[in-house]
């Protein structure tokens, strides 16, 4: 790394933060000299009797101040009078606790209390327990504690669904939210739910703490279990029979799916007030089946469907050890450890991806954490945070044949990914001081990130055909040219080839050569500021800035200012209207862009395309054939992607503490990635004649012949808004719900693969965004039934993300297929008739916009039915309970479609192809001690 060389980029910004920390450090240094003569300064943490944090108790002291513990169960009050020192905790399904310190004036006390579970059930929580300003949430914040945690799915994955579909509540694509564990930045992987003491869902993302935009899919902070005084522990195990669990809506055959999960927890103190540790274990074995649903030739060359059964079974472990020492009554260190494995099979097959092109998967994460929390005076806190993670991903192929594409109808051959073999290495530290007085909060930190990967991606190192349809020879009945051309389908290009007819050229064939490996470090850097004024008492101010970089690309001059209010209208704070605007920077230029711009810089690997070549030698030059060559490289002005937000959300409280929220968000994305082909031919475009392939590869480009130069520049743009409205009820003893409602509309022109129809022209490409559901809800609740049986669910639903319509084929030689059909006026040899009307593939740059069409809508209903018999009911401080459950997957047993036909000449053009699991029900038993 030329350090002289970053150093002069950084040290303007760095010398402006150092003032800025160093006014905000000020009054923080201040108070820290401050004392509570008359008083003491008590902090403390609240447990259940399992030693899981309680979140949302309420602390009161004998004056009547009254604090509310955070998601780790902790609580302060900086100086309660010497004759207050009684503190009382509250907090719904625990005992209420009582306990009085002896404490001297002037001196500092840490509690450590244990709630004991309630007698009777109380309702399950979804949400804070009451309409209130509190900085650290905004309007669509969700904390999930103690209970509620354990009504979520058992299943990694699908507790994993459940709480993206949360995390999408503020907007955005609920597969892309950021999963974090223990306030680490660095993205993780699920632990355990058995280590799980709470989580909660978008915080308030506008502190300058965070880089993520609300509308990008949401944040889900998981915190797990501290240790505990005495010894708690579990056993589980859940088996999801075949016999329960529905068949595929594709297969012809049944798919009698099984898992089975099962594993222990334990925690307990390692010396008596000082220490403590929890461990958690879990293995899951599932056989489940990916089923294909494809159109291929049988052995006299006609279409035929293929369907198969593909069995795809998969085994995961995941474990996690932590540990906990306070040192002295002010500073506690933390040491986590966590596995995660999961062995895969017949990855990559299903829809029209025959069983031949799958492969066997084995993706590893192992996370070694470090937390310190030093306590240096009654109104200063100090955190740092160290983490190493290593990351694996291995894939080995069933075939090393070259792969095989039949756009629109089969993909087979070997998978192009071969013996891939990722590795990554990521160093987190992470450093933050926060500091109260008077009316100010404030939180200063830094955050940085260095990412060592070793990406060894043989990709397409097996070669690949693909066969896209276009113009061919009109052949007679004895397959001799008449010597007119016609437009033929993809699968009839294929059976060309097989009988070596004419016009049995493949569209291309690829070939990549070189060294697979790929060796690079990337390093992120992140400096905040924020400072949240309570101006009044009910009126709050939120004020920050943050500031990042990042190298390999170098992005520096990345800041990001945040402001906001939250105002409660009346005097008993049943009405608060929240306020936010800010920017966000990301920053963080992805890996992947990185290794591509490497491994095909024109000298690692060589990409080599042969348009029209010979099917049985496709190297071997032949007439109408040309090789076009490819390298990838940044822009070099490229800056990170930037995002202006502005959020409002206003929230009642009405009688019987029916909760409702209505929230407004509106967004601005620019400088967005995209990847395009700088010396594309430059073609003109066309409607109504064939295609002409190879015209179109000869034709003049701007900068060299034969080389397609595909370059990451900022060129993409999305705007668009959220509207979004929650109803919650968590007050009735019995009964409980959170309801939402979200209307999206967000218009880009970026799409998954970041490459546009044309390197020279932007008609079409604003549309839809990719990930867009324009309307989705979702429901969850709780019901206490007789005989003490405990009924939660979710349920959700959307309308169907968009699809792009394409031609399957290259029609405009810059060497992406996503090219798209235009309108027809009449019906003729390659134009289709669609349920958009007549479209045709003779066409260059097509007028079709893109996501044109539209997939079903997704329903999911998951439930769970639950008694637990207490064993030893009399001992509240080491209650045993028996819990027996059965828990659905898909209830409803609804068709939510992942794939449909989107070839335009394809007989299954907008048909469903591919769907996710059908209904799982499974048993399952725990034991807690």
């Amino acid at each position: 790394m030329n350090i002289t060389r970053y150093a002069k980029h950084f040290v303007w910004p760095c010398w402006k933060i150092a003032v800025a920390a160093a006014w905000l450090l000020i009054p923080a240094a201040a108070v820290a000299q401050q004392t509570c003569a008359s008083g003491v300064h008590i902090d403390g943490i609240i447990t259940d009797p399992a030693g899981a944090a309680v979140a949302g108790a309420q602390v009161r002291a004998a004056d009547g101040e009254t604090v509310t513990t955070d998601v780790a169960g902790a609580w302060a009050m900086t100086c309660v009078p010497a004759a207050s020192i009684t503190i009382t905790v509250e907090a719904q399904g625990f005992a209420p606790s009582t306990t009085r310190p002896v404490i001297e004036p002037g001196n500092i006390a840490h509690l450590h209390l244990q709630l004991a579970i309630a007698e009777a059930h109380t309702d399950v929580q979804v949400n804070e327990d009451a309409t209130a300003i509190d900085s650290d949430r905004g309007g669509e914040t969700t904390l999930l504690t103690g209970n509620e945690v354990q009504q979520l799915a058992d299943d990694p994955d699908d507790l994993l669904r459940e709480l993206q579909v949360l995390a999408a509540s503020a907007g955005g694509d609920p597969t892309t939210a950021i999963l974090s564990v223990d306030g680490f930045q660095n993205t993780s992987a699920l632990p355990p739910k058995s280590s799980i003491a709470s989580i909660r869902v978008n915080p308030d993302l506008f502190s300058s703490e965070y880089q993520w935009p609300p509308f990008g899919g949401g944040l889900i902070e998981i915190f797990t279990k501290p240790g505990a005084d005495t010894f708690h522990g579990a056993l589980f195990f859940t088996d999801s029979n075949s016999v329960f669990n529905a068949t595929d809506p594709f297969a012809i055959t049944p798919t009698p799916a099984g898992k089975q999960r099962y594993g222990f927890e334990l925690s307990g103190p390692l010396a008596p007030k000082k220490s403590g540790f929890s461990l958690a274990l879990e293995k899951r074995d599932i056989d489940e089946f990916n089923v294909v649903n494809a159109i291929a030739l049988d052995v006299a060359g006609s279409q035929t469907a293929l369907q198969q059964t593909v069995a795809a079974p998969q085994r995961l472990w995941i474990a996690s050890a932590r540990a906990d020492w306070q040192a002295t009554a002010q500073d506690v260190a933390t040491l986590s450890y966590s596995a995660n494995v999961n062995n895969l099979g017949n990855q990559g097959v299903g829809g029209l991806t025959l069983a031949e092109a799958g492969y066997a998967s084995l993706i590893g994460e192992y996370d070694l954490r470090l937390t310190n929390m030093l306590t240096l005076s009654p109104n200063l806190l100090h955190q740092t945070r160290i983490g190493y993670t290593w990351k694996r991903t291995q894939q080995t192929p069933s075939s090393t044949a070259p792969g095989l594409e039949v756009a629109g109808y089969f993909s087979g051959g070997g998978a192009s990914s071969q013996n891939l073999n990722d590795r990554e290495r990521d160093l987190e530290i992470d450093d933050d001081l926060m500091a109260t007085r008077s009316k100010h909060t404030v939180k200063i930190g830094v955050q940085s990130l260095g990412i060592f990967m070793h990406d060894y991606d043989p990709d397409t190192f097996n070669g690949a055909y693909v066969f896209g349809g276009g113009r061919a020879p009109v052949l007679d009945v004895n397959n001799n040219p008449t010597g007119q051309t016609t437009t033929i389908t993809a699968i009839e290009q294929y059976r060309r080839a097989l009988l070596n007819l004419p016009g049995g050229s493949p569209t291309t064939y690829s070939l990549t050569t070189g060294a697979p490996l790929v060796p690079f470090k990337q390093w992120r850097f992140a400096a905040f500021a924020q400072d949240t004024i309570k101006l009044a008492p009910r009126f709050t101010l939120d004020a920050g800035l943050r500031y990042s970089f990042q190298t390999t690309p170098n992005t520096f001059a990345n800041f990001a200012p945040r402001a906001g209010f939250a105002w409660a209208v009346d005097k008993k704070e049943t009405w608060v209207i929240h306020l936010r605007a800010g920017l966000f920077n990301n920053s963080a230029i992805s890996p992947t862009y990185v290794t591509e711009v490497e491994r095909f810089n024109g000298l690692r690997q060589q990409e080599i395309t042969v348009f029209s070549p010979n099917y049985n030698a496709p190297l071997t030059p032949a007439a109408g054939a040309v090789a076009v060559s490819t390298v990838k490289q940044f822009a070099s002005t490229l800056a990170p992607q930037s995002t202006f937000v502005t959020y409002l959300n206003v929230e009642h409280d009405f009688p019987g503490h029916w909760h409702a929220r209505a929230n407004l968000l509106w967004a601005e994305d620019w400088n967005s990635i995209r990847l395009r082909n700088i010396n594309a031919p430059m073609v003109a475009s066309s409607i109504g004649a064939a295609p002409n392939p190879t015209a179109a590869l000869l034709a003049p480009r701007p900068i060299a012949p034969n080389e397609n130069i595909l370059q990451y520049e900022n060129a993409g743009h999305l705007a668009g808004n959220v509207i979004s409205v929650t109803l919650d009820q968590h007050s009735y003893k019995r009964f409980g719900l959170s309801a939402r409602y979200a209307h999206m509309n967000f218009k880009c022109d970026v799409p998954n693969d970041l490459s546009p129809q044309s390197s020279y022209s932007e008609q079409g490409e604003s549309s839809r965004a990719d990930w867009l559901r324009h309307n989705t809800g979702s429901l969850t609740g709780n019901l206490i039934l007789p005989y003490k049986v405990e009924l939660a669910t979710q349920f959700d639903a959307g309308q169907g993300r968009p699809y792009n319509i394409t031609t399957g084929t290259d029609n405009n030689g810059d060497g992406s297929f996503d090219d798209r059909p235009s309108y027809a006026s009449a019906p003729g040899p390659g134009v289709y008739g669609t349920r958009f009307g007549l479209l045709t593939n003779n066409t260059v740059n097509g007028n079709v916009p893109r996501n044109l069409g539209t997939m079903p809508g997704v329903i999911h209903l998951d439930m769970n039915l639950s008694r637990a018999f207490q064993l030893n009911a009399k001992n509240s401080d080491h209650p045993r309970t028996l819990t027996f459950n059965a828990r659905s997957a898909n209830l409803l047993n609804h068709t939510n479609v992942t794939a449909v036909g989107t070839v335009l000449d394809s007989p299954n053009i907008g048909q469903s192809i591919a769907a996710e699991a059908a209904r799982r029900i499974e048993l399952g038993v725990r034991f807690t001690f």
